[in-house]
């Protein structure tokens, strides 16, 4: 029995070294900044969690719905994560570009090593894995899938040069970030100042 107990203790004590805590801060409903360490992000059928634990050793599990968002460092990289509800779930999602007119944010998957993308694999739909962020906090998911229509859609309107190119070399699916920054930059040419 002795053995036992030895074991496991030995189990727990090497799970819970191998698991790597990231320094940072969770974004209250009410814009307060709560420090502590991230330790990781994962899926449940509601959407996603993190397990968050505050200075004074506290461990949290969050729910996006229940904060603003989050956001640590990693090796001089600052992460920003908002939570955002669509389609029935809510997801803490990545900001990989931010802009005035236009956001790209992306939902993190298992090529992340502080992401546990395990339970993602059985949501009979998957979700899109970027998101654009634009007018009052509309969220629009950008599928793999007819992403050039859904782009040249989108763009019609108000950036019709940028909406003939989507689906050419350099405006494909992969160069999304590159297809955002080029639209802000649109935008931002196009205002007026007095």
């Amino acid at each position: 029995m002795r053995h036992i107990f030895t074991l496991l203790f030995f189990i727990g004590l090497s799970l819970s070294l191998s698991a790597e805590a990231f320094r940072g801060f969770l974004l209250t409903k009410d814009d307060y900044q709560l420090t502590g360490y991230f330790n990781v992000l994962s899926y449940s059928p509601t959407g996603s969690l993190i397990t968050f634990t505050n200075d004074f050793g506290d461990i949290y599990s969050i729910h996006p719905m229940l904060v603003k968002g989050f956001g640590f460092s990693k090796d001089g990289d600052s992460f920003r994560f908002v939570s955002r509800f669509h389609q029935g779930q809510w997801f803490f999602l990545r900001e990989e570009v931010s802009g005035r007119a236009l956001s790209l944010y992306r939902l993190p998957d298992g090529s992340d090593q502080y992401v546990d993308d395990s339970m993602l694999r059985l949501f009979n739909q998957q979700p899109a894995t970027y998101y654009f962020l634009y007018g009052q906090r509309q969220i629009m998911p950008i599928p793999r899938v007819g992403f050039k229509r859904t782009l040249r859609d989108f763009f019609a309107d108000v950036a019709p040069q940028l909406s003939a190119v989507i689906g050419k070399k350099g405006y494909r699916y992969r160069d999304l970030t590159t297809i955002v920054m080029e639209y802000n930059e649109i935008r931002g040419s196009r205002r007026r100042r007095l």
